[in-house]
């Protein structure tokens, strides 16, 4: 291989990884937006509905505890569909499961360090992003004369099925997209 054609593909690769970058910063920002705008509206749908408002409270942790499991259920379905993205394409809708991805990839060439890696990085960023939505909630309570605790839980539980449908849908939509690149080299 001569200078020119070693120096060609170093710059096509860096190239590539600049786009995939761009790529996933791009998606990380939409994909932000996009689940605290489906996770808000799913609380303040579920809060609105009045559904929940003679639930006793420790049926309201039940309820709770509940919503936390089909949120891990649909992130579950994006993680494996995060992944499948990320050894395919190089992207990822998360920097930092990228970022992470990335770096066991260059020091280990092990699918599980890598796999574990990912879902480490995504998963730690989508707890950080529960903390506002607490904040809110609680901060509301508190000052409001007219939402309570139990409306706090209740808004709580409906954001995390909104954030459980909006997993499990990115992660499904993934699906799609790899298949059908597959198919359309």
């Amino acid at each position: 291989m001569s200078t020119l054609d070693a120096t060609a593909a170093i710059a096509l690769r860096s190239g590539v990884r600049v786009k995939s970058w761009l790529i996933t910063i791009l998606a990380t920002v939409v994909s932000t937006y996009a689940l605290d705008g489906v996770a808000t509206a799913g609380g303040v749908i579920l809060v609105a509905s009045g559904v929940m408002a003679g639930l006793e409270q420790p049926w309201l942790w039940v309820v709770l505890a509940s919503s936390y499991v089909a949120w891990v259920a649909g992130l579950r379905v994006n993680l494996t569909a995060n992944f499948q993205l990320l050894e395919a394409v190089g992207t990822s809708s998360n920097a930092l499961s990228k970022a992470a991805y990335e770096l066991v990839r260059r020091r280990s060439q092990t699918l599980r360090a890598r796999r574990i890696a990912a879902a480490a990085a995504y998963i730690g960023t989508e707890i950080a992003k529960e903390v506002p939505y607490y904040a809110v909630a609680f901060g509301v309570a508190l000052a409001s004369d007219t939402l309570t605790s139990h409306d706090a839980l209740v808004f709580l539980a409906g954001t995390n099925l909104g954030a459980a449908v909006y997993e499990f849908g990115l992660g499904r939509l993934t699906r799609v997209y790899l298949r059908r690149s597959a198919s359309h080299p």
